[in-house]
């Protein structure tokens, strides 16, 4: 099957449609009475059946059911982890609620903190009829649950990071940082900046930053003139001087990629500054870590670029999240948003299926415009944002539409 796919992805030579708009990020407003609604909610039993083969709750029997399992560590033992399921949860929910219609079930199913949870959670979710599974959280857990899952052609739509468990039938919603650094990178060189630097934390998500960096310019004759390294927990000072020292001895632009966030940033930009880099001919250049108005008032990061999902969706979702949950949603609910609004346009296509999910032409959904390669990581229409010294502007949008694919 994949390798039908395959040949029909690479021989498409025009779109066949416009990618599909999976979320709005507004509720749904009867016309007539300007009540918000969303899909039925009969609640005369909360009683489940076995019904078509799968779990069927009493009010949904007689319909043609669709079922996605949603697999996230909701009894965790980290606090933080656990927040971040029922953040997601709730975006899975909002998306159920604006677009899923009458014939669709989620079954949230709590996979805790082991990959023997997760894959006996998935297993049960195939039991139950799940047409697709949305999750697991951690990388650790995606290889027993796409394991589980291809035993029956299931997708399973991922919210790891780590690009290393995709593929196999597993997809990634997550914003990728190899898709943000490769973004901003070609910003960057189409302005003019081929020369590139690194200074990044010691971490799994640092080290896909720098390969990234580091791939996306070997695939394009771009020059590396320095990296470095430095652990998160204690002071950068000693990298901040080595690279700088390597930015100062160029006489081009330098673009310096920065995948840091919060106070640890604050920290390393000024003191960047203060070894000697001059933000004029140095190119500071980030990702969605920087979209944080905590940090668009540091004045060494004035002028400096980052990539991002486009802000108008996002917006739109963040404020109906809250204003439903009386929180702000965590950075995963809209991925969580989209994956499950995927699925539900999947269904109403009746294609909750591999081929559906890897849609040449993509979905636009709260996140921007993306699409499944077969490899399981995903492909981005991300903006690229500068810092200004009070905000962020968006200088170029990103894609609306992906080009149509040569034969």
């Amino acid at each position: 099957m994949l390798a039908a796919l395959l040949l029909a992805t690479a021989c498409a030579t025009a779109p066949t449609r416009p990618p599909v708009s999976i979320g709005s990020g507004q509720p749904r407003v009867d016309p007539v009475t300007g009540e918000v609604i969303g899909p039925a909610a009969e609640t005369e039993s909360s009683g489940f059946v076995r019904d078509d083969g799968g779990l069927t709750p009493t009010f949904m029997i007689g319909r043609d059911v669709k079922r996605a399992a949603v697999l996230l560590p909701f009894s965790h033992p980290n606090a933080q982890v656990r927040t971040e399921a029922e953040s997601m949860l709730a975006g899975i929910e909002l998306a159920l609620f604006q677009n899923g219609g009458e014939n669709f079930l989620i079954m949230p199913l709590d996979t805790a903190a082991s990959a023997s949870t997760a894959e006996a959670r998935a297993d049960q979710a195939i039991r139950e009829g799940a047409d697709i599974i949305l999750g697991p959280l951690f990388a650790a857990q995606v290889g027993p649950v796409k394991d589980a899952a291809q035993r029956k052609s299931i997708p399973v739509v991922a919210f790891s990071n780590d690009r290393t468990v995709a593929g196999g039938g597993a997809y990634l919603a997550s914003v990728m940082p190899e898709e943000e650094v490769a973004r901003i990178m070609r910003y960057a060189a189409d302005k003019g900046t081929r020369t590139f630097a690194f200074l990044g934390p010691d971490t799994a998500y640092g080290r896909q930053a720098e390969a990234a960096m580091r791939s996306e310019a070997a695939a394009n004759g771009w020059t590396i003139i320095a990296t470095g390294f430095y652990d998160p927990a204690k002071s950068a000072s000693s990298e901040v001087s080595r690279v700088a020292s390597a930015i100062k001895s160029q006489s081009g632009q330098v673009g310096l990629v920065l995948p840091e966030r919060g106070t640890k940033l604050l920290s390393i930009a000024p003191l960047l500054v203060v070894n000697g880099v001059d933000p004029g001919s140095t190119r500071f250049l980030g990702t969605s870590l920087w979209d944080d108005s905590s940090v668009w008032r540091e004045p060494a990061l004035a002028g400096a670029l980052y990539a991002a999902v486009d802000p108008d969706n996002l917006g739109t979702f963040r404020e109906t999240y809250e204003r439903i949950y009386g929180r702000k949603p965590t950075d995963l609910s809209a991925a969580a948003y989209d994956a499950a609004s995927l699925a539900m346009q999947l269904a109403a296509e009746n294609n909750m299926k591999h081929g559906g999910v890897t849609d040449p032409e993509g979905f636009l959904g709260i996140n921007g415009l993306f699409r499944f390669r077969l490899d399981g990581t995903s492909q981005r229409g991300l903006a690229v944002k500068q810092i200004t010294g009070s905000g962020s502007t968006v200088v170029e949008d990103g894609l609306t539409r992906f080009p149509s694919t040569g034969s």
